[in-house]
Formats: structure tokens, C-alpha cells, sequence
């Protein structure tokens, strides 16, 4: 007696056996109680073959919404790969972002060399970073041509902060850098091409239906999308005893490391699916092959009694 309680006491205790329980006991009252209910007006073998098919109906209409979503049950999630990282530091292969062995990153980089988008913009002159990010945004949009019709990218934008997460990886890895303390991501140093179309600014209900339309099903596919993220040596700058570490700053006099990357959606067809749709999208075939079999036979089944029926009368 004291075995069982032990037993049950340490099931209380932990979480995950105690789930598996409420999991288990949860399938068979609800799944169980449908066969039950169905069985006694349409017979066992019937009764089961019905309760599967709702079963696994039920399953192809989760994954849809898993599909459709990229929720649930997702697989790999999309990310940044890294195609090369350019800069005058003798650790680099590369000597510049112009000389990029990326085509559509080397025109940025001979762009960036003659037009310096926060003194273009003014945005040197304000000191609201806010209002200073947002007048090198509309001067990169107004001016696309002088860069090569990258989109300029504001320190606000998410797109951005996920690539600089990425970005302090592989220059980390790649021993450009020893660790993150050694450099600072410049203000104005972070580019995207390509992809599917934009919103534009400020938009509409309207605007936003047709561009959903437009993204969905006539630009349905995914072009290549490429981000450059620009980071410069950090000023040395002593810590006095007793205060606390000063905020990094960039050394003008140190090498732009400028490392470009592609996006990486996963999948066995990246410009079409997604890799975090993948595995909802494989289940819910799964299911609805499941759920058409029993469907069918269900079908054939009928059609065989009412043949029978039809001879006897």
C-alpha cells in the first residue's frame, strides 16, 4: 500500500508524467465516448471506421490552420545565412564592400563610398535619433538610385535587429572580431534588396486587401533577399574606477566590416514554401490521405449495402 501511494504521490510531482496522464485520459474519454456514441447506432466495425475518419478529418483541418499560420507543429525556422563579410581589416578576405564578390553588394558599396546617407539627409544635424532615422528612411526612398535601390534600413526596424543578432555570430565565429565588445553596429549601416513587395507607408484598408491579394497570389513566390549589416571598431575608451563602463562609440580611424547575407527561408522549395510550413504541411497530407481512405471506404461500404438491400427487397 505504501508502494502505490509512493506512486501516486511522485505522479503528482512531475509535470510531464502528469501531463502524459491528462493527455492519454483526455483521448480516450473524448475520442473513446465518439466511438461508443457512434458504434451503438451504426455498428462496431462501422462505428470505428466513422470515428476514425472524423478523427483524422479533424487532424487535415489542424494542419491546415498550422500551414497557413506557421503555427503549431513548424519545423525549421527562416534566418540569415551568411554569403561573405567585406572590410579593410587584414582578417578579411575582402577589401571594401565595393569589391564584393556579391554583384548587387558590390554597386552598393561603390554608391556608399560617394554619398553618405546621414550627412545627405541631414540626419547629422538632429538630435532626436528617432527624427534622424526617419529623414535617412525617406532621403534612401526618395533617392533610390543612389544606392543602388537598396531600402535603407532604421534602427527601429525589426528586420534589422534580427540581422545584427545574426551578423554578431558570424563575425564572431569568423574571427573578425574577438568578441562583441570590440565593435559597434554603425547608426547608418544596415541595407536590405529584394524579397516580396512592400506596404507602402501610411496604408488604407483598401491598400492593405490588394496588397495581401498581390503577395499571395500573384507574387506568390519569394525572391532572393539580401541584407548587408555594416559594424566599425570600437573607440577605446578607459573605465575610471567606481563608474560604469562607457557607451561604446565607433573609431572612425578603425575598418567598416560590412557582412552580407541571405535570407534563408529552409525547405525543400524555399521561393515557394517556407521551412516552418514544411512539417504542418507533410501532416496535414498525411492526415487528409488517412482521412480519404476511410472516406472512400466508407463510401464503397454504403454502396454495397444499398446494392444488398436493394437485391433482398
Amino acid at each position: 500500500m505504501s508502494m502505490i501511494l509512493g506512486f501516486i504521490d511522485g505522479v503528482g510531482f512531475d509535470p510531464f508524467f502528469r501531463g502524459l496522464l491528462s493527455v492519454l485520459v483526455g483521448v480516450v474519454v473524448l475520442i473513446g465516448g465518439t466511438y461508443l456514441l457512434v458504434a451503438t447506432n451504426s455498428g462496431s466495425r462501422t462505428g470505428g471506421m466513422i470515428s476514425a475518419a472524423a478523427f483524422f478529418g479533424w487532424m487535415m483541418s489542424m494542419g491546415i490552420i498550422w500551414t497557413i499560420y506557421a503555427i503549431g507543429w513548424t519545423g525549421e525556422a527562416e534566418g540569415w545565412a551568411l554569403i561573405e563579410i567585406n572590410g579593410d581589416n587584414p582578417s578579411v578576405e575582402n577589401d571594401g564592400l565595393a569589391f564584393a564578390e556579391t554583384e548587387r553588394a558590390s554597386s552598393l558599396g561603390f554608391d556608399l563610398e560617394s554619398v553618405d546617407i546621414a550627412s545627405a539627409s541631414g540626419a547629422d544635424q538632429l538630435d532626436d535619433p528617432t527624427e534622424a532615422q526617419n529623414a535617412a528612411v525617406a532621403y534612401a526612398k526618395a533617392n533610390a538610385d543612389e544606392f543602388a535601390n537598396w531600402r535603407y534600413l532604421a534602427s527601429s526596424d525589426p528586420r534589422r535587429g534580427e540581422a545584427v543578432a545574426s551578423a554578431d555570430v558570424f563575425v564572431v565565429e569568423g574571427e573578425v572580431f574577438a568578441d562583441t565588445s570590440e565593435y559597434v553596429p554603425l547608426a547608418y549601416g544596415a541595407y536590405n534588396v529584394g524579397g516580396k513587395p512592400l506596404l507602402k507607408d501610411d496604408p488604407n484598408v483598401f491598400d492593405r486587401v490588394i496588397h495581401k491579394f498581390d503577395t499571395t497570389f500573384i507574387h506568390f513566390w519569394h525572391p532572393q533577399e539580401l541584407i548587408i549589416v555594416q559594424f566599425q571598431g570600437a573607440l577605446d575608451q578607459p573605465t575610471l574606477p567606481g563608474e560604469a563602463p562607457p557607451v561604446a562609440v565607433a573609431d572612425p580611424e578603425k575598418s567598416v566590416i560590412s557582412v552580407v547575407m541571405e535570407r534563408d527561408r529552409g525547405g525543400p522549395l524555399p521561393a515557394l514554401f517556407g521551412g516552418t510550413r514544411v512539417t504542418p504541411a507533410l501532416f496535414t497530407i498525411f492526415n487528409g490521405i488517412l482521412f480519404f481512405i476511410l472516406c472512400w471506404s466508407l463510401h464503397v461500404r454504403e454502396q454495397r449495402e444499398t446494392e444488398i438491400r436493394a437485391a433482398v427487397a
